[in-house]
């Protein structure tokens, strides 16, 4: 556990400017992006199934109050 810490403060610690130059990963332009498509798709998604679910919703209740 400790040797862990001390590896993940080490590279914190050693951190350069060359580092951020690389461009093996994603930056976070890109994962802004990918997570801005993400909350879009669920708004839309949401919208546009949510007449499906209050009549889905509705007709359960409607099942229950008959019982």
């Amino acid at each position: 556990m400790f040797q862990r810490l001390s590896l993940i403060l080490g590279r914190a610690f050693t951190f350069r400017a060359e580092d951020l130059r690389r461009e093996d990963g994603q930056t976070t332009i890109e994962y802004a992006v990918v997570t801005a498509v993400v909350v879009a798709m669920a708004i839309a998604a949401g919208l546009l199934f949510t007449g499906a679910v209050q009549a889905a919703v509705k007709s359960i209740t409607d099942a229950i109050a008959t019982i």
